[in-house]
């Protein structure tokens, strides 16, 4: 799935293939940055809903549209604590304003940890 966001539209529509949900309810979306790895939760809402797909309405939070986050990200849509489904979406943005930097986090927690290098000398 690919989105455009501009920031002069952040009220963006998604399909997804989800059949027969609740109409008007809210959902959580979430979008997880691959590169910092740092979760944005937004409320999404099922505007219409048949045997085949589910089309969603999301508002991006302000200034998302003028922040650097072009790129792909991990997303989840939850009604409750109960994952619906989940995949990936490429962001697309109108870059302006500052460059909204993050820094690299690979998720792991050993990252600072320094090796011991042990080796045999030639005689």
């Amino acid at each position: 799935m690919t989105l455009l966001v501009p920031e002069t539209q952040l009220q963006q529509e998604f399909t997804l293939n989800l059949t027969n949900l609740e109409l008007g309810a809210n959902y959580n979306f979430i979008l997880t940055s691959q590169y910092s790895h740092q979760p944005v939760t937004m409320v999404a809402t099922a505007t219409v809903t048949n045997a085949r797909y589910t089309i969603f309405l999301v508002t991006f939070p302000t200034g998302f549209g003028d922040e650097h986050k072009n790129g792909i990200y991990d997303w989840e849509i939850l009604k409750g604590t109960a994952s619906l489904e989940k995949g990936l979406v490429k962001i697309i943005t109108e870059p302006g304003g500052n460059l909204g930097t993050t820094n690299f986090n690979s998720g792991i927690n050993t990252e600072e940890r320094i090796a011991d290098v042990f080796y045999r000398p030639n005689y």
